[in-house]
């Protein structure tokens, strides 16, 4: 029997609203059926989700869920750390056997099994493009110090730039983590933010509150006996670092900012005919006119004249 799994993205605020509108129909189109997709947002953010955004995630069979306890303070956080998220989402209850996270700056660009992908380890991801930290020992031995943890022999290359050694450093816009095994709950994503809280309150050396949640993943394997899985970059394909990637394998397409997706010829092409065969032709018009500023309708035009 295949392992049931539920892929998660975040929607709140009217940049990620573009981009779930654009997003879930790449889900619709490329997820078997036991692969379930859910959209969590903020309690304080519910009552304000923009109509054509429920619509579109409703067409893509996209679930809705409320992170509980968010209401409009950055509790559980020191200080606001929007990115936490993420990591609020992936310790909720999920009934499935698999979860994968996924920024929403992403599409999906064809049939991804993530049981076979993560194989037999916990979680995986893909190792980043570059470092926030890079080989600073110092800093690494405080994070892994703070869980009572040496520093790893392990190092990863990083994927873009002049491919530097680094200390585990994974790119957090998809993970992939097992819910249960041997037939009982890991926990993970749970542990994942009890050490994301404990790092946001006791670490002292300089860092960037955004990479929280990449500074505390792998040691997040480490701390299990389990270190993260280096998984197929071709799972978080980051065009906008690598451009067209022509010859490569892309099968989840990362591209950060809305311009880099309408210059790939490829991606963007496909994900506006999902957007066309789940939600109708005329759906990107009305995308566009509901998030003009986030859409970009000038990189658009030879798709819309064509």
């Amino acid at each position: 029997m295949a392992d049931r799994v539920e892929v998660f993205i975040l929607v709140e605020g009217e940049r990620l609203e573009a981009q779930a509108g654009l997003l879930a129909p790449t889900l619709r189109r490329h997820l078997a059926p036991d692969q379930k997709p859910v959209a969590y947002l903020r309690e304080d953010y519910a009552g304000r989700l923009d109509p054509l955004t429920r619509e579109v995630l409703a067409a893509s069979g996209v679930e809705l869920r409320v992170i509980p306890g968010t209401d409009g303070a950055h509790a559980p956080w020191t200080a606001p750390y929007p990115q936490g998220n993420k990591i609020l989402a992936a310790a909720q209850p999920r009934d499935c056997e698999i979860s994968v996270f996924l920024d929403t700056d992403m599409v999906l660009a064809e049939p991804a099994d993530f049981g076979a992908e993560l194989g037999t380890a916990d979680i995986g991801a893909c190792v980043s493009d570059f470092s926030a930290i890079g080989n600073d020992e110092a800093g690494w031995t405080a994070f892994y110090g703070c869980f009572g943890l040496p520093l790893p022999e392990e190092r990863v290359v990083l994927q873009a730039g002049r491919r530097l050694r680094s200390f585990p450093y994974f790119n957090a816009g998809m993970i992939i983590f097992r819910e249960m095994r041997d037939h009982a709950p890991t926990n993970i994503g749970r542990q994942w933010l009890d050490m994301a809280q404990q790092f946001d309150r006791d670490i002292e050396v300089p860092y960037s509150r955004e990479n929280i949640d990449q500074l505390t993943l792998p040691i997040l394997g480490y701390k299990r006996g389990s270190p993260v899985a280096a998984l197929d970059p071709r799972l978080n394909f980051n065009i906008a670092a690598h451009g067209l990637g022509e010859g490569r394998r892309q099968s989840i397409a990362h591209y950060h900012r809305i311009g880099v997706l309408w210059a790939h010829p490829g991606h963007s092409q496909m994900t506006l005919d999902c957007l066309a065969d789940v939600c109708g032709a005329e759906m990107i018009t009305r995308m566009l006119e509901r998030f003009p500023h986030f859409m970009k309708r000038s990189r658009l035009k030879h798709y819309l004249a064509a």
